[in-house]
């Protein structure tokens, strides 16, 4: 029977061209293929990973071995790592101990002196990191603060009061005037008439204004520069309590880990051939607090106090413009209507 001829259609954009159309099955296909190759290629760079963080980790020491990446590197026990059989040579511990490549001499040799070899590492390396811990500290501690005087807690507030009432002419004494003898002379007090003599120079309404709202910004600051020192002295010493804590916490646990190890294995090469069980890594590796843990915390402490030692300028200069100005405007205001109280008293005594 004639087979009639596939028929194939085709689209035509606007530019004039034509596209053929593609069956869906057939695109399914391609779809599955394109996603199959990949998946290919994301679960060989994972291998890849892999492979060189297992290589990275079995040149390394296993008491300083972070529990948590143990699935990642395909660690398992201390077994894993590599020991160092002559100068320049290296090969898994488990190679060592559970074969009769070497002699128990020589075993015994590689194995403890590997051991008590990642001891001293871990302890030059945890001195290393307290030392730097330490500098650190030390480093920021001569940062002095000045603190706020107490008489700046009176004056401030007594400024702003002062000049709130001068300003808007809070209570009566300003209705307060008074004609009186003294002295065989007529004199004329009238605090109202010194307010409208002070205040008919511009400067002095522009100096009584700005006085204002720099004593309010003064006693606002007096609260920010407080909590932000206040912050300073908190963080230092719970930084020193912290740092400590951590410190203590790494070595508690290398310690006890440490003599479990050189007892384990000393007890496994006592004898010709090694029947007991691989020591876990978790045994061995860190699985509370490493250094990482100690590091962070000292650079995080060292960019806080380095921060504050820039506020600290910034903050000074912003208390000497703020407290200085509050003493000035309201002293100037004030004494400017003295000023004028007396001028008025002297000319009603004439």
């Amino acid at each position: 029977m004639h087979r009639k001829p596939e028929i194939k259609t085709y689209e035509i954009d606007l530019g004039g061209s034509k596209e053929e159309k593609i069956d869906a099955p057939v695109q399914e296909e391609v779809n599955e293929s394109i996603f199959l190759a990949k998946r290919q290629e994301t679960i060989h760079q994972q291998n890849e990973e892999t492979v060189f963080e297992h290589e990275r980790a079995i040149r390394s020491n296993p008491f300083m071995f972070n529990t948590k990446d143990a699935q990642m590197c395909r660690i398992n026990s201390i077994e894993d790592f590599n020991v160092k059989v002559k100068r320049k040579i290296e090969c898994p511990f488990k190679e060592v101990l559970r074969t009769q490549t070497y002699k128990p001499s020589k075993r015994k040799k590689i194995i403890l002196g590997s051991i008590k070899g990642w001891i001293k590492d871990f302890k030059d390396s945890k001195s290393r990191v307290s030392l730097r811990a330490s500098d650190i500290k030390e480093s920021v501690r001569p940062i002095e603060v000045k603190k706020i005087k107490v008489i700046s807690y009176i004056f401030i507030p007594l400024g702003l009061a002062l000049l709130a009432i001068i300003y808007f002419r809070l209570t009566k004494i300003w209705d307060v005037s008074k004609d009186f003898t003294l002295l065989g002379r007529e004199w004329h007090l009238n605090f109202g008439l010194a307010y409208e003599n002070a205040f008919a120079y511009p400067w002095v309404n522009i100096v009584a204004s700005a006085g204002l709202y720099i004593s309010v910004a003064s006693v606002l600051f007096i609260g920010l520069y407080n909590s932000v020192f206040n912050e300073y002295f908190r963080y230092s010493k719970s930084y020193g309590r912290l740092s400590d804590s951590l410190s203590g916490k790494i070595s508690s646990e290398f310690n006890a880990k440490a003599k479990k190890t050189l007892r384990y294995y000393k007890k496994a090469l006592s004898k010709s051939e090694c029947n007991m069980d691989p020591l876990p890594i978790k045994e061995t590796g860190v699985t509370n607090v490493d250094f990482g843990d100690l590091q962070a915390l000292s650079d995080v402490y060292e960019h806080k106090m380095a921060k504050m030692k820039s506020r600290k300028n910034f903050m000074y200069f912003f208390r000497f413009v703020l407290f200085k100005g509050t003493y000035l405007c309201s002293t100037g205001v004030f004494g400017y209507v003295v000023v004028e109280l007396m001028i008025g008293l002297v000319r009603g005594g004439n």
